[in-house]
């Protein structure tokens, strides 16, 4: 069985919906690499600083392979390096996309912003055993 079959696979990205993440991040958006980079190149974003973000990842089909959040307890680089040490997401995961947050985003309000996200992408019930936060709350959290 190859890696691809254990990891779940989401619909295919679209640019209309690739378009409506920054909204997701309202007060808290620093800023939205949403140019596709290659997920290898994680390292690069060293550079950059980002400790909190939203990072979405797709597969050379452009498929949603993964919807995350990283925070001050692992930043961006930290958190994409744990699932580049993964053989079998390393063997999917092709590129990269991100939405930086305020440092100081709180953990409620990032996981509004990822619930905002995942509803946005269509991806509740689509990636088998994947759950993302509800976002029930999220316009007071980050209005």
């Amino acid at each position: 069985m190859s890696a691809a079959t254990h990891l779940p696979v989401g619909p295919v990205l679209l640019q209309r919906e690739l378009g409506k993440l920054p909204l997701a991040g309202g007060r808290w958006l620093r800023r939205s690499y949403l140019d596709p980079m290659v997920f290898a190149d994680y390292p690069t974003l060293a550079a950059v600083g980002i400790v909190t973000a939203i990072y979405l990842v797709t597969d050379l089909d452009k498929r949603i392979r993964w919807l995350g959040q990283a925070s001050r307890d692992d930043d961006l680089v930290g958190r994409l390096a744990a699932h580049y040490a993964d053989e079998e997401k390393r063997c999917v995961f092709a590129t990269l996309r991100v939405l930086h947050l305020a440092d100081h985003t709180p953990p409620e309000a990032i996981d509004a912003i990822e619930g905002r996200c995942a509803d946005r992408l269509g991806l509740r019930g689509t990636m088998g055993r994947r759950r993302w936060p509800r976002a029930d709350n999220w316009l007071e959290l980050v209005a």
